[in-house]
């Protein structure tokens, strides 16, 4: 069986797993939604001042949601001894981390695009002056903590307090990840351009970790 598929049968079983039990989805989408809900509360009432914080409490948010789906990433397998099939698979082991990876990726995709209606409907926030820059911004952002998320995950599976070291290990690594895209977001909320350096910068930051990832995937699995 070659990689590619085997990187689509390990991406197709994962979303199956998430739409059939709505597990790591559902716990994301509620946790976002009592965040929001909890900072239109405190959020100042001037508009002005609200988008001013909009960029950064939204990554902010998006950080502590998709932690919760990072640390459930091979739940499945951990669960059901079926790291070892994983380990056993006769393909490079980089594609097995592309597949998880991707599966991520979409999960994190659908609730960055809830998270935005929440901040529209709590923090009556306007996206269309910057559309294509946040949105820009959501797909590099989101493309980087999957794989830097999957990789740290697959590196805690089995340790002891490992719902204290993901997070420990998660925050520095994307703490670029934050930046690029709170500025990419600020820069689109409030009409401005940003920089082909910024962009260049966010995609080569997301590639670097891709990469790294799917060639220590082997030596993380087997570990």
């Amino acid at each position: 069986m070659s990689g590619p598929r085997i990187a689509a049968a390990v991406l197709q079983k994962d979303l199956r797993l998430d739409l059939r039990s709505r597990d790591r989805l559902g716990h994301m989408a509620v946790f976002a939604l009592l965040v929001v809900a909890l900072l239109s509360i405190f959020a100042p009432s001037a508009k002005a001042e609200r988008l001013a914080w909009t960029p950064a409490l939204l990554w902010v948010v998006l950080l502590f949601t998709s932690l919760l789906g990072l640390a459930r990433a091979f739940q499945s397998e951990t669960e059901e001894g079926a790291i070892a099939l994983l380990v056993q698979a006769p393909v490079d082991r980089g594609w097995i981390f592309l597949g998880k990876a991707g599966a991520t990726l979409i999960a994190l995709l659908g609730v960055e695009l809830w998270t935005a209606a929440l901040f529209t409907v709590f923090l009556d926030v306007d996206w269309s002056p910057g559309l294509a820059a946040c949105a820009g911004a959501g797909l590099l952002g989101a493309v980087g903590l999957a794989a830097v998320g999957t990789l740290l995950s697959a590196l805690s599976v089995g340790v002891r307090f490992r719902e204290f070291l993901l997070p420990v290990l998660l925050f520095p690594l994307v703490l670029p990840i934050l930046v690029f895209a709170s500025k990419i977001t600020a820069a689109g909320l409030g009409g401005g351009e940003v920089r082909a350096q910024v962009w260049v910068a966010f995609a080569l930051y997301d590639w670097v970790f891709a990469l790294i990832g799917y060639f220590v995937f082997d030596g993380v699995l087997e570990d």
